[in-house]
């Protein structure tokens, strides 16, 4: 089966299914320049032999969303602290309880900035900042607080007319490191019905 086929059956996003056209997943895997659609195919593949688990991929995507953090406010403590938080439970240093408790606070933060970017912008554009930069900040740590606050403070630094070059060049930056820590098993994607 087609690796695009494949990803149809996954109920990928369509920009993704296009974009494979003919791609193998190594071809796929190569030369993807999204971060979070590879972020995104780790999380469905967590459950399959070969791949990596729940924890690796969070810290892959902690990895991401750390990238996001210059763009938080100075003395903005709260998405480091989440995550922190996350990489200590994936390393089993802390309890889920928590770690829940700093995604939490984080959350007020995540809240704030994008309310005070979007006025900042006076239109939808700043939503649509975030939006890029929290699939930039990663699939898996992502729509948690820690990525969402980096999402938001992203947005409210760059400007419309950098903001989609500065995600791009991101994106990239997170695919190129998240291929040095993983390559996918040779073949189909082994699909079952867990996925």
């Amino acid at each position: 089966m087609s690796f695009k086929r494949q990803l149809i059956e996954m109920k990928a996003c369509q920009e993704a299914i296009d974009w494979v056209e003919n791609r193998t997943i190594k071809e796929a895997w190569t030369d993807c320049q999204r971060g979070d659609w590879m972020l995104w195919l780790l999380e469905e593949m967590k459950k399959v032999e070969g791949w990596l688990d729940e924890k690796e991929i969070l810290l892959l995507g902690c990895w991401c969303a750390r990238r996001a953090l210059k763009y938080v406010p100075e003395g903005e403590t709260r998405p480091l602290k989440a995550i922190e938080a996350k990489e200590a439970w994936a390393k089993g240093e802390i309890t889920r309880e928590e770690m829940d408790t700093a995604r939490s606070a984080a959350w007020a933060t995540a809240w704030d900035t994008a309310r005070a970017a979007t006025w900042a912008a006076a239109n939808a554009t700043a939503w649509d900042a975030a939006s890029s930069a929290a699939n930039a900040a990663a699939w898996a740590a992502a729509w948690d607080a820690a990525s969402a606050t980096c999402a938001a403070a992203w947005a409210a630094a760059c400007t419309t007319t950098t903001r989609a070059a500065v995600c791009n060049q991101e994106s990239s930056i997170q695919a190129d490191y998240i291929r040095t820590q993983f390559t996918p098993p040779k073949g189909d994607l082994c699909l079952s019905n867990d996925n």
